[in-house]
């Protein structure tokens, strides 16, 4: 019901950011973006894992990282391939978008399907409504997921050149440049940069 209202009826939000303005209608969804996005811990009750420092909002959460990142436990396998996991809701979602192939999450702008909820909702956020919420604290420039940004962050600043090419020594800060490199190097396909953005087309 709070769905439907909230995207039918544009129920009110009460909860707002005082540092970027964004409003919530939910104080716990703010307490998450502050926590994710501004790296405001000071509202939050969280454990602290005594190996490694990290911060979990939860005692189950931080035995499941214990668990699986120090321990390097994975209880949960996978019947039809040998992937497994730390956490069984993990398992049984690797099984339904992966082996079942299930795309249950529609946009309702473009009718594109994803297996996830939150990779829907990263789509609409990114495509729809052009936000970039993660920003670079050494040059500034924002993206729109965070996976995206530390791979600009070890790439850029730290150099980090992990993708290797099989073919010859040459390595790479990103696997979509060694892909790049080996089909235009090694296969001999050409591509066309467009001299206005980054793009580039076979």
């Amino acid at each position: 019901m709070s769905r439907h209202q909230i995207s039918e009826h544009k129920v009110h939000k009460d909860f707002a950011r005082d540092q970027c303005n964004k409003k919530f209608i939910k104080k716990s969804t703010l307490l998450t973006h502050q926590k994710f996005v501004h790296k405001d811990y000071k509202n939050f009750t969280y454990y602290l894992c005594e190996k490694c420092a990290k911060r979990l909002s939860s005692k189950q959460s931080l035995l499941t990282h214990v668990k699986g990142v120090h321990e390097g436990r994975k209880d949960y396998a996978s019947g039809e391939c040998e992937k497994k996991f730390t956490r069984k809701p993990s398992l049984l979602l690797y099984q339904k978008t992966i082996h079942e192939g299930r795309k249950d999450f529609t946009c309702d702008k473009c009718e594109k399907k994803f297996g996830l909820e939150l990779t829907l909702l990263k789509h609409q956020k990114i495509v729809y409504e052009g936000r970039k919420d993660f920003t670079c604290d050494r040059c500034e420039r924002k993206f729109g997921q965070i996976s995206n940004l530390i791979r600009h962050h070890n790439t850029f600043h730290e150099g980090s050149r992990e993708f290797g090419c099989e073919n010859c020594e040459k390595k790479f800060g990103q696997k979509s440049d060694l892909s790049k490199h080996q089909r235009t190097v090694h296969e001999g396909k050409k591509y066309y940069a467009c001299d206005k953005c980054e793009h580039s087309f076979r």
